[in-house]
């Protein structure tokens, strides 16, 4: 709460240096004593009005209280031998009261929220109209007591006097005695109910101004009913401002408390469930409720994954707070008890403590998503490692192998076959090792990063290690991905047919473009056993599928045309995401 401006307090200082100049202008111990309770009671009523300004300017609160010190400073009034300024503090004093009644039902924002607070206020200011001003106008004397007035029936002349009609003066003022206490025990009855119906945390604050306004509301009725005024009346008037001035210190103190606990209690990470218990713990509101939105289902929900409805309203007890991110999307709604509207800075800092929270889940969560993310894209490069050295260095070495093998049995029948097939595997041999290195630096192959893969096929074509024939369509550059793609399926089924197709097999291979997609086929002229079902033939054909699929194409495999199978491809120009 803010420091109360010295400049604010002036008027106050001054309405209070007034009413006891005027309690003063006869001398005696019973002036002194008025002047000092004038004092007083303007000096409260307005420094609480002030520093209910300085707290909640939107309240209209503090106009009433302001509104009260007014009326206090009037009341001295009743001591002065002239006549104007005698009948303007009696004719007043009922309007003070209507006020009093009026913040006493109405606190803690100054507004009746209410129809029965409504009823009360205007019952009471018309029975004021109705009944005790008309009873003033036929009567010359002001019978109904109160403080300050020591004149007795020697007082100044009632200027509100018209005609002398007394039982017309006495049915109107005894009118007003028995319909002012009515709705005076009416206050007391609906303030006792307000207090016991209201939440634990609106009666932290509701409850002593509620006590002093009943212990107030009682008082007057009894004046009214005995026609006895006593200093009382002062007393339980204080005590309403003083109840008000503690309810702001209890607030005050009360958002230290929560604010302190928030940042001690969110020092840690919490998970949402954790989260709710540390607000609530807080806060001291146990029914609490945090929803988070689930842009999914377009719901809200807790953090156990149960609907969580929103208050319709902010009528009831319950009322519900939306926080967004950033860019305005829903995140998190608090439902909160709507005592907490009284207090709007300690609720926006929960709600900016709370919002600070979730953001700060929210990276952990997207933290660790990104931990997962690069695990599982090591993982990824791992296998596309594995699945080119397979399809690339390992199938050049299997090729030397087999070329090794064919160089033995040719030395004795062929030397000279012998020799020109060792002069290709030193070739074979260089290819191998600049693929193995490419591999090491993440590349793909020299010829198909550099001139595309019609030109890397035909290599490929012309190293495999059976006859090859092809038809390899220059389709021009393409998407890096479905190259690479295109290119390993490709060596990785021409590999199964070295493997599987058996002695004298020769494959055909075709790359063409048609409309979007690339199409690729290997056909062979082997064994007609479909090679899927060979021996050692299934890894293979699953890593094309993979290659495929991983850049949105399909695989097909179908039997030749006269013997042998044919694997087939074909994947868009763009890559997609992974289908199936």
């Amino acid at each position: 709460m803010k420091r109360v401006s010295p400049w604010l307090l002036a008027p106050g200082l001054a309405l209070a240096a007034g009413a006891a100049f005027v309690a003063l202008e006869s001398p005696g111990t019973a002036r002194v004593r008025d002047a000092a309770l004038a004092g007083v009671s303007v000096l409260l009523a307005w420094g609480v009005a002030m520093a209910v300004r300085q707290r909640y300017p939107e309240r209209p609160l503090w106009m009433l209280l302001t509104a009260l010190a007014l009326g206090a400073a009037l009341q001295p009034l009743v001591a002065s031998p002239n006549a104007l300024l005698f009948t303007l503090a009696r004719a007043a004093r009922p309007g003070v009261e209507v006020l009093l009644i009026w913040v006493m039902v109405a606190f803690p924002t100054g507004r009746l929220a209410t129809r029965v607070d409504r009823a009360l206020v205007a019952a009471l200011a018309l029975a004021v109209l109705l009944l005790w001003v008309p009873g003033m106008m036929f009567s010359p004397h002001v019978p109904l007591p109160g403080p300050f007035v020591t004149c007795g029936v020697e007082c100044p002349k009632n200027l509100l006097f018209v005609s002398d009609r007394p039982r017309a003066a006495e049915l109107l003022l005894g009118t007003f005695r028995l319909v002012g206490t009515t709705i005076l025990v009416a206050t007391s009855v609906h303030l006792v109910l307000r207090l016991r119906q209201a939440s634990a945390l609106m009666r932290r604050s509701l409850a002593p101004v509620v006590l002093a306004s009943i212990a107030r509301t009682l008082n007057i009725a009894a004046v009214l009913a005995t026609g006895v005024a006593t200093l009382s009346l002062i007393v339980t008037f204080w005590a309403v401002l003083l109840a008000i001035a503690w309810g702001l210190l209890r607030g005050r103190l009360y958002t230290a408390r929560v604010l302190y606990q928030l940042v001690t209690g969110l020092q840690r990470q919490h998970d949402a469930g954790e989260l709710r218990d540390v607000m609530a713990e807080a806060l001291g509101d146990q029914g609490l409720e945090v929803g988070y939105w689930d842009a999914t289902q377009r719901r809200w929900v807790d953090a156990a994954g149960r609907t969580v409805s929103s208050p319709v309203s902010a009528e009831g007890d319950r009322t519900a707070r939306i926080l967004q991110d950033d860019v305005g999307r829903p995140m998190a709604m608090l439902i909160h008890d709507t005592a907490l509207l009284e207090e709007p800075l300690l609720l926006d800092a929960v709600v900016s403590s709370m919002h600070g929270a979730l953001l700060a889940h929210h990276a952990e969560a997207a933290l660790a998503g990104e931990r997962l993310h690069a695990a599982s894209a090591a993982e990824d490069e791992r296998r596309r490692i594995e699945r080119d050295l397979h399809d690339g260095a390992q199938q050049r070495l299997l090729a030397l192998r087999m070329k090794l093998a064919v160089s033995q049995r040719l030395i004795e029948n062929d030397p000279q076959r012998a020799v020109a097939l060792l002069s290709e595997m030193d070739a074979d041999v260089g290819a191998a090792i600049t693929e193995i290195r490419a591999l090491a630096h993440g590349m793909v192959p020299p010829l198909l990063a550099e001139r595309g893969l019609a030109a890397a096929l035909a290599e490929v074509a012309a190293g495999a290690a059976i006859p090859v024939t092809h038809e390899l369509e220059d389709i021009g550059r393409i998407d890096p991905a479905v190259e690479r793609a295109v290119y390993f399926s490709c060596v990785e089924a021409l590999q199964n047919v070295a493997k599987h197709a058996g002695p004298g097999a020769i494959a055909h291979l075709r790359l063409c473009r048609r409309g979007e997609d690339i199409q690729f086929s290997i056909e062979d002229t082997g064994q007609a056993t479909p090679a899927a079902s060979a021996p050692g033939a299934g890894q293979g054909l699953r890593n094309i599928s993979e290659r495929l699929r991983a850049v949105g194409g399909r695989m097909d495999i179908a039997a030749g045309s006269a013997s042998g199978m044919t694997v087939s491809g074909a994947v868009p120009r763009i890559p997609r995401a992974a289908v199936g």
